[in-house]
């Protein structure tokens, strides 16, 4: 009795075994030509190549205030604040990141041939108001008296 069990067994093994390489019945007979797929002949095969001369874009950090060309190199600032320096148009520009409720101002304190001090305050609202969770970047001008130049900026 066992052993016809197990024959009987084995051969249902077999017999699905069977069936599941054959693909069983319905199934599309198994053809040794790959299928044809074919691309309708207003679409391009390749992409286009880049214009003579042509540049990447420029990569721009995304954190931090937006970046200007005119930013004073970080070994010409002295500061403990997260800010940045552009010297443009005789003058220099503080750029901040400020919340919701900041406000901020910046005054030349100082002015000579070596440093140029500029003070900058940062009010960071009443306690207790309710204020936006935005980051926004202000742009703080202060005027001088001469131009930049060498001289180093402290905040």
């Amino acid at each position: 009795m066992m052993k016809a069990a197990k024959t009987l067994g084995v051969g249902l093994v077999l017999a699905a075994t069977a069936a599941c390489g054959a693909g069983g019945p319905g199934a599309p007979a198994n053809t040794s030509t790959p299928p044809v797929v074919t691309t309708p002949p207003d679409l391009p095969t390749s992409l286009p190549a880049s214009p003579p001369g042509a540049k990447p874009p420029i990569s721009r950090p995304t954190v931090g205030p937006p970046p200007s060309d005119k930013m004073l190199p970080p070994s010409q600032v002295d500061t403990k604040l997260p800010a940045q320096v552009s010297a443009e148009n005789g003058g220099l520009n503080v750029h901040l990141e400020l919340s919701g409720c900041d406000q901020a101002t910046a005054n030349l304190a100082e002015e000579n041939a070596q440093r140029v001090v500029v003070h900058v305050t940062i009010d960071h609202g009443k306690p207790g108001e309710m204020c936006p969770q935005v980051i926004r970047y202000a742009v703080l001008p202060v005027k001088l008296a001469e131009p930049l130049g060498a001289r180093t900026v402290v905040l």
